[in-house]
């Protein structure tokens, strides 16, 4: 997770975490009680945004997204649109300058362009009000083994590098992640601190809490790196569905090898 505030008037500090899940709203280091807009850039199921304008009654929650899902149920003080976040975030029937406490940007990094990142960063920070914050979430589908036993021949490794070539070939950058804070700082933001955070697949944890969260992410993660690798590998890289199926058949069987003591980054 990325959390920042620009340098502007009424300056704040601005703060970096690069988590894996989050378990509120908002970092505990953003200082929002009463926020009057908030936006949210690429809502997908829209879970967040309608938990923030319920949270917010009296707050205007804007969310936006290049495939924009109807939400069941949705609150009268939540807007959908639908919007590319390669184009600049400037369209005055959508945006205002200096509108919102709060900007969250989440899981964003498959759509958006390599070069874009930089600018969409600087856009978000015009469209914070003084003392305002941007949060930013995003994972890196990298599969890591705490103990080292995964080699190059190992399914979840020839998975990333197949679905790093592809997303180089489509100008993305999976590994964006790392260079949030960077990214920050160059763009004015100040007081940038990065937090990682580690989701442990399969039940290897002696922590009781983090065994039970292993367990259930093993299958969600399986379906995570499905979801993201269908189109890249088939599209970018030519390989048929069976290619792609057999190849996630073997991830799957790994991401349940509690031996591998396996875990992911976000």
């Amino acid at each position: 997770m990325a959390i920042g505030s620009p340098r502007v008037q009424g300056i704040r500090s601005a703060t970096v975490a690069l988590m894996l899940a989050a378990t509120s709203l908002f970092s505990p280091r953003i200082p929002v009680a009463d926020p009057r807009a908030i936006l949210e850039c690429g809502y997908g199921g829209g879970d967040w945004a309608v938990q923030c304008a319920e949270e917010f009654e009296d707050c205007e929650v804007t969310a936006i997204d290049i495939f924009p899902m109807p939400v069941t149920d949705q609150p009268d003080n939540l807007e959908l649109i639908g919007y590319n976040l390669n184009d600049p975030l400037r369209d005055p029937e959508v945006f205002q300058a200096n509108q919102y406490d709060l900007i969250h940007s989440r899981f964003v990094f498959p759509g958006i362009k390599t070069a874009r990142w930089a600018r969409y960063i600087r856009d978000m920070r015009l469209l914070l009000r003084p003392g305002g914050w941007v949060q930013i979430v995003e994972y890196i589908p990298i599969i890591q083994s705490h103990n080292g036993r995964l080699t190059d021949e190992s399914a979840v490794r020839r998975w990333w590098q197949s679905y790093q070539a592809a997303m180089l070939r489509a100008d993305r950058d999976p590994r964006i992640g790392r260079r949030l804070g960077p990214l920050l700082l160059e763009n004015r933001y100040r007081d940038v601190e990065v937090d990682v955070e580690q989701l442990h697949v399969g039940a290897w944890s002696p922590d009781p809490a983090k065994a039970s969260l292993g367990r259930q992410s093993a299958g969600m993660v399986g379906d995570l790196l499905e979801s993201l690798g269908v189109w890249p590998f088939t599209a970018e890289l030519g390989w048929t569905a069976a290619q792609f199926d057999h190849l996630m058949g073997e991830v799957r069987q790994e991401l349940g090898n509690t031996d591998l003591k396996l875990y992911i980054e976000m």
